[in-house]
């Protein structure tokens, strides 16, 4: 299964990298980690990456991501994100994980076990995978205009 998942995952980021434009992106991206608030509200529904992007939510309607073991949710939510404007993830873990955001440059974020808010800023336009290490999981897709 994981063989099946990274084929997947890399079939999605070699088309990804197809579907640019002639125009060559700058370098820039940023991430940053802070402990959540509160504990509350519960996961979004997850849509398919065929389905049409979601508004990005705003800081009080940050995306809910929980890391149970290697159950993850969402699971390939497709998000839409504006250059240079932040994404907020509410993330509850059982575990410490590690998130890679596939962006240039490629981004490392620390999740602690338990509750953290992170945000992701993506300056460059494209489609941009948030994936859990641990398990290969792409947890959002974040289309970046």
């Amino acid at each position: 299964m994981r063989r099946a998942l990274a084929v997947a995952v890399i079939t999605t980021l070699a088309l990804a990298g197809c579907t640019g434009t002639a125009e060559e992106p700058e370098p820039g991206a940023s991430a940053a980690v802070s402990p959540a608030p509160s504990p509350s509200e519960s996961a979004e529904e997850t849509s398919s990456p065929s389905e049409p992007a979601a508004p990005s939510p705003s800081p009080d309607d940050a995306i809910e991501v929980e890391i149970e073991g290697d159950e993850i949710s969402p699971s390939g939510k497709r998000i839409d994100a504006s250059t240079g404007e932040p994404v907020t993830l509410r993330i509850t873990s059982d575990r410490a994980a590690e998130l890679h955001v596939h962006a240039l440059p490629e981004q490392e974020i620390e999740v602690a076990k338990g509750e953290s808010t992170v945000e992701i800023t993506v300056e460059n336009p494209g489609l941009v995978d948030v994936e859990e290490h641990e398990t290969g999981v792409v947890i959002l897709q974040l289309e970046v205009r």
